[in-house]
């Protein structure tokens, strides 16, 4: 008899599954004034992915950038203006894989291709499987976290303030942090 404190077994089954967005979180983290880091998250946001037996085989997923949620509508509106997401005139951020590799039991290496402010460059992702299982509806789920970092900059995100004493009032280098539960179609 399995007791509260032992682990099961993770797996990943073999389906298509759709990104849940109310147990989902998709967000990020940047230095602030050199000093500290800031962290922010997208709310308006879908993707799919798609598994073999054991196997992540592809995701896809787009991102609303006007659905930036910084605990403060004015430094979210901050970030949705032309320093930033430029959402009027980028109204969408997209992810697709070009690869995976397992690289331990529940780990993989997930590589593809983001665009921001409609520049598209190649973006790795370290992804975990965290779990699957059954929802109370009786649906199958999976679990996956992943984690990755970006160059703001090369994607068109040039704000450049600066401190007096010269440190970067947002740092140049984002981490991306995703925590994915998703629902098996049909």
């Amino acid at each position: 008899m399995a007791t509260a404190t032992e682990q099961t077994a993770v797996s990943l089954p073999a389906g298509t599954w759709n990104v849940d967005p109310i147990h989902s979180t998709i967000g990020f983290e940047v230095k602030h004034f050199g000093i500290s880091t800031f962290r922010g998250q997208f709310t308006g946001f879908e993707g799919r992915i798609e598994t073999g037996d054991g196997t992540l085989e592809r995701v896809e997923g787009t991102i609303r950038p006007d659905s930036v949620d910084a605990r403060d509508p004015q430094l979210s509106a901050h970030l949705q203006s032309e320093d930033f997401f430029d959402v009027a005139s980028h109204p969408e951020i997209s992810f697709a894989s070009t690869g995976a590799r397992k690289v331990a039991d529940v780990r993989f290496e997930l590589d593809g291709e983001l665009t921001i402010r409609g520049a598209t460059r190649p973006v790795a992702l370290e992804v975990e499987v965290e779990g699957s299982g059954q929802g109370p509806d009786g649906g199958d789920r999976i679990s996956l976290a992943g984690r990755g970092e970006i160059d703001r900059t090369e994607f068109g995100i040039a704000f450049d303030g600066r401190l007096d004493n010269g440190a970067l009032i947002v740092g140049e280098k984002v981490r991306l942090v995703l925590t994915v539960e998703a629902v098996r179609e049909g």
